[in-house]
């Protein structure tokens, strides 16, 4: 019966396990596979028995696992030969993806005309037909494929392709014609299935018909069983009633060993109750009798309760090391300096020490309470804290500055319960000292600054005296160089007030809107020049245009400046990296970074000290990166440098991004009247406004500016702080804008504070900027 069982079993694994064959995509998986179903087959031969009641069926049985055997050949067969047409279809089908992408990067070519787009569509639409024929389900799919291949085919050779094209049609061709080719492919990979197919209900076939014969064996066998349950029955009665009497015996043993068990049981754990009892009540000397403990469950019931006993005696020393430990922290807490607060998730404050009480003042009972946002805001914080979006989940560093000049530096931390630890330290006096020590160093450095400049201009003064004083009994020959050196002290004398003007951020500024990836691309050309041998430049620009509003020409300079410095530190062969990028929404970044010998920390610190060098001995002014610094600070960017020594330099330069005007903004009919005495800056402030179609009247000086505004009514006028001899635009304009209220005032010039500016007079920075002037004369400006 157990021999008929298996054979059933052993065909229908083989039946199932056949159609595994054909998702291998391995040969020698393929192969493998095949052998063990062969293998089963060949034990089901050698294993069937030679005697009893299988005899006159193993003549039946031999053919049909024969049969199977040349079926599971036929399968392997066609699994291996379909692995290969698979694998030729995959590599058609790769190929022809990738030239579908080649033909729609042509497609989507603006530069494309339309003509020979349409070629391309045509060639696309040709490889879409080979594509599909590679996954059509049957025989007529992949002919109604190609049959659509060959009309579009020959829609594409009725046209006059570009080179491009005819290069791609003929390797389409190459990936769809011949035995090779996909159509045929697929055609020969269908055919291969269907003979797998085949070979597979073949096998089924015959696992079916094994199935019935060890069926027919199985009831003969059981006839045979049947006689010998009859004998096996007599058997187990006998068998029966000898086990119930051992069952008995077994049975007044267990109940004396019982007894005995019981009574031994019983009490030891009446002791262990007790010890515990006396353990729960405090009595921490309460022992058990090691000899009680032996090797079974009591003794482990006993060894329990040793290590009870000492995990509370280590409690008990731990709870007296957190008692001490809490009483350090509220020490601590009750006297450090620092305040500190602890808030609930909704900011309310659920404890505070006495230093956050003298840092924010007492209350009347000298306790803080409520929402520690609103104990800040109520003293004097409450504008700070919503310039900086401060809320009870904030997590970090801040510094809040009060209405009466408090600052404070807050610093907080989660809690596991999403509430905050907040502590907060009163800096008020440190930076009244940071500020007195800063401006010691701006007085030293403008020391530096005017001992150097009237050094220089000392020489400068003594070369034009010399040679002027030569002149006097100079030839005509000797007078051309005399006067040629006096020129060349003049240019000198005016390139270091340029250079003065540009670190104090005095110079003349043309900005417009300048696309940073464009202005770098069009110098690197001009950079490379002065690069030293072994040194290349690299230049990473930003994905999207980068536009800001500077002067062009003074913004190429810094980059000159900046990557020539970083040429003079790179010894032998180096790199230096130009990067664009953003900073937020709202800023570009220029970095430029390089590979050379680096800065110390003291010659970071002073890199834009006017006149300091490191190569004094090679001709530097010192005054290059002062300049850069100055010409930035003025177009209202930062600039940071960032050095380790031996390790290169990045100077990272933050520029703000121009803002989006109002492209249309038009203010025809209205009247101004401008008031300059810089003809230059004159001009270029006429020309913007009239570019936003204002009629424009101007005036170079504050004579008869009076006689002008009584005799004319203005919708705007516009002046310089200084209009020079003396006169001043503000005192000229203050007194006519408080007899005309309507009248809009604007003031040019150099920076003024807010509180320098009389009511109803707005400043406008030199040089005037587009967008500020629109902001300015709209009637929300007032």
């Amino acid at each position: 019966m157990a021999e008929a069982i298996d054979l059933s079993q052993r065909a229908s694994d083989l039946a199932t396990s056949a159609p595994f064959l054909l998702s291998q995509r391995s040969n020698f998986l393929i192969e493998q596979e095949g052998n063990k179903l062969i293998s089963i087959l060949r034990t089901v031969r050698e294993e069937w028995p030679d005697k009893s009641v299988s005899d006159p069926k193993k003549d039946v049985l031999f053919p049909i696992t024969f049969e199977m055997e040349r079926g599971i050949h036929d399968l392997v067969s066609a699994s291996q030969a379909l692995d290969v047409i698979q694998s030729d279809i995959r590599a058609r089908v790769a190929a022809l993806s990738l030239m579908r992408g080649e033909a729609a990067d042509y497609i989507a070519d603006p530069a494309v005309s339309d003509a020979e787009r349409l070629d391309w569509w045509t060639l696309q639409s040709m490889n879409a037909d080979a594509l599909n024929a590679a996954y059509a389900g049957n025989l007529i799919g992949v002919g109604e494929e190609q049959r659509q291949f060959q009309v579009q085919g020959a829609l594409a050779a009725a046209s006059d392709l570009t080179e491009p094209q005819a290069d791609y049609l003929g390797r389409l061709q190459a990936q769809v014609s011949g035995s090779a080719g996909i159509f045929e492919l697929r055609r020969q990979e269908l055919a291969t299935v269907l003979a797998a197919q085949n070979a597979l209900f073949r096998i089924r076939r015959d696992a079916n018909q094994v199935n019935a014969l060890a069926t027919e064996f199985a009831r003969d066998a059981e006839d045979f069983l049947t006689a010998e349950r009859d004998a096996s029955t007599r058997t187990l009665q006998f068998t029966r009633i000898s086990v119930t009497a051992i069952g008995l015996l077994g049975l007044i043993s267990a109940l004396s060993a019982a007894i005995f068990v019981s009574r031994y049981v019983a009490f030891n754990i009446g002791a262990v109750s007790r010890a515990m009892v006396r353990l729960a009540n405090g009595d921490r000397t309460t022992e058990l009798p090691r000899k009680l403990g032996g090797d079974d469950e009591i003794g482990d019931l006993f060894r329990s309760f040793r290590s009870f006993r000492a995990n509370a005696l280590r409690l008990d020393r731990s709870n007296r090391q957190l008692d001490q430990r809490n009483a350090l922290f509220e020490k601590v807490f009750a006297n450090i300096l620092v305040g500190i607060a602890i808030t609930d998730p909704s900011g309310r404050l659920t404890a505070s020490n006495p230093g956050l009480r003298h840092i924010l003042g007492r209350t009347e009972d000298g306790r803080l309470q409520g929402g520690f946002l609103t104990i800040l805001q109520e003293r004097g914080f409450g504008p700070a804290c919503g310039d900086v979006g401060l809320s009870p989940s904030f997590r970090g560093h801040i510094e809040l500055v009060s209405d009466a000049g408090q600052i404070l530096e807050i610093r907080a931390s989660r809690l596991p319960d999403e509430g905050r630890v907040w502590l907060v330290s009163d800096v008020t006096e440190n930076r009244k000292i940071s500020g007195r020590l800063e401006q010691i160093d701006r007085i030293e450095t403008l020391g530096k600054l005017a001992g150097n400049t009237a050094h220089d201009f000392g020489n400068i003064l003594t070369t034009i005296r010399t040679h002027a004083h030569l002149l006097r009994t100079a030839d005509v020959d000797a007078a051309t160089q005399h006067l040629n050196a006096i020129e060349n002290a003049v240019d000198f004398g005016a390139s270091l007030t340029d250079r003065l003007l540009a670190f104090a951020r005095k110079q003349r500024l043309k900005p417009e809107a300048v696309d940073l990836n464009g202005l770098v691309e069009g110098v690197i050309d001009l950079i490379e020049i002065g690069l030293n041998p072994g040194v290349r430049i690299i230049a990473r620009y930003a994905p999207a245009p980068l536009t800001v509003e500077v002067d062009p020409g003074q913004l190429e300079s810094a980059l000159l400046n900046l990557v020539l410095n970083a040429n003079n530190a790179i010894e032998g062969a180096g790199e230096i990296r130009i990067t664009l990028g953003k900073d937020g929404d709202s800023t570009a970044i220029v970095r430029v970074a390089d590979t050379g010998i680096g800065m110390t920390k003291e010659e970071q610190r002073r890199a834009i000290e006017p006149f300091f060098t490191t190569r004094a001995a090679q001709g530097g002014t010192g005054l290059g990166l002062s300049i850069v610094y100055g010409f930035i600070n003025q177009t209202g960017g930062k600039l940071d440098i960032d050095s380790q020594k031996g390790s290169g330099t990045t100077v990272s330069i933050a520029l703000p991004l121009a803002k989006d005007t109002k492209p249309n903004a038009r203010f025809d009919g209205r009247t101004v009247l401008l008031i300059d005495d810089d003809s230059a800056d004159r001009r270029a402030t006429h020309d913007l406004l009239q570019d936003l179609g204002f009629s424009v009247t101007t005036q170079s000086s504050a004579n008869g500016i009076p006689e002008i505004l009584e005799g004319q009514t203005f919708d705007i006028v516009m002046s310089d702080f200084d209009l020079g001899a003396g006169s001043s635009g503000m005192e000229l304009l203050t007194k006519h804008a408080e007899q005309h209220p309507g009248l809009k005032v604007l003031i040019s010039g150099k920076p003024l504070s807010d509180s320098a500016l009389p009511p109803g007079i707005l400043f406008l920075e030199k040089p005037v900027r587009r967008d500020l002037l629109v902001k300015m004369v709209e009637p929300a400006a007032y």
